[in-house]
């Protein structure tokens, strides 16, 4: 009995060792059938190509230069004044938004990349990406401008000066003389309660008298400056305040939204009014229809202002002159350079306007 115990005990470890050994290697199994493709993502070029072809963009480049934005002469006054340069030279402009520094630039004109920054992904959605500009800060006051994507236009859209800063706060004269066809002008000039003018030979002597009652222009220039249209949505660089316009203040949505434009992204900067009938149905007329009343007020206006001699009209020009008035009606000459300086015949704010045209009208007796 003993040794058949034995005996199994040993085959038992036999058994046990031969089991754990592992055998040779089996023949490869046969590979399991291939999985579907997924689908061919799109190609990376072709949306950046919806904007950047060269087609697209000869149209956007030809419609921007044919605009003041990309050909105008106003890129002649950079060096001049360094505080001008940031809206007369693309490279001070750039400077400026980035670090808030004014530079001296050459008076270059601008272009894609004084606007457009980089894109900050290429995600979906890609849109022109705007440079990043904040709240715009009055230059007449304490307020600030935010309208969006159009507070990169408003860094330059705003007005310089205000009423106010015309005001005299004491009797005041000045003296100024004039040669050549300035003598015509300035013969018939507003000179003040006691003014003189006296030609002698080829000059023309007047000194203007400016009592406290009484305003002087001191600039053949003056007017809130050329495309105030953020303190026009604003209302407060006339005279008088007015209400805030808070509509549709981002001016891209106007300026940059013609879908009659050949590539659709508006690089002419015209505003497709027929977009408005949306939300407006009759917008077209209705805005035409006030747009031309308040021209009719503006010739008017300015028909008025000439006969006192606070302008002079030549070619159709506008030209402010040196001038002693009353008050009111010198109010009425700056509330009418505010209008016709934003250009927009009343659309940027038809109250406004309105409020403006209506003091103008009442100084003028019209």
């Amino acid at each position: 009995m003993k040794k058949t115990i034995k005996l199994l005990s040993i085959l038992f470890l036999f058994g046990t060792i031969f089991m754990s050994c592992e055998g040779p290697a089996g023949l490869d199994g046969v590979d399991g059938l291939a999985g579907v493709d997924g689908l061919a993502g799109a190609d990376g070029n072709l949306t950046c190509l919806e904007c950047h072809s060269e087609a697209v963009m000869d149209v956007i480049t030809t419609e921007f230069n044919a605009h003041k934005h990309g050909s105008g002469t106003s890129f002649a006054y950079a060096g001049t004044r360094g505080y001008c340069n940031p809206c007369h030279d693309g490279d001070s402009y750039l400077e400026f938004v980035r670090t808030g520094t004014l530079i001296t630039g050459p008076g270059l004109n601008l272009e894609c990349g004084t606007c457009h920054d980089n894109h900050a992904s290429l995600e979906d959605g890609i849109d022109a990406p705007v440079r990043a500009v904040g709240a715009v800060e009055s230059l007449i006051n304490s307020s600030t401008y935010d309208h969006g994507a159009g507070n990169l236009c408003a860094t330059c859209h705003v007005a310089r000066s205000d009423a106010a800063d015309y005001y005299e706060t004491a009797d005041a004269t000045y003296d100024r003389k004039f040669t050549d066809d300035d003598i015509a002008t300035y013969t018939t000039a507003a000179i003040g309660p006691a003014g003189t003018s006296v030609l002698v030979g080829d000059t023309l002597f007047v000194t203007f008298d400016v009592p406290v009652t009484h305003v002087y222009t001191s600039s053949t220039h003056a007017g809130p400056h050329h495309g105030p249209q953020a303190n026009m949505i604003a209302a407060d660089m006339g005279s008088v305040t007015g209400t805030k316009f808070t509509k549709h203040t981002d001016c891209s949505w106007c300026h940059l939204n013609d879908t009659t434009a050949t590539t659709g992204y508006g690089h002419n900067f015209t505003p497709d009014i027929g977009q408005c009938d949306d939300c407006h149905g009759t917008a077209v007329d209705d805005i035409t229809d006030m747009q031309a009343a308040v021209a009719t007020r503006i010739a008017a206006v300015q028909t008025e202002l000439e006969v006192i001699h606070a302008i002079h009209v030549e070619d159709g020009e506008v030209h402010p002159v040196y001038a002693s008035l009353e008050k009111e009606q010198w109010n009425a000459f700056w509330n009418f350079m505010c209008v016709i300086e934003d250009k927009s015949e009343g659309v940027h704010n038809f109250g406004y306007v309105d409020q403006l045209l209506t003091q103008a009208e009442g100084a003028l007796g019209l």
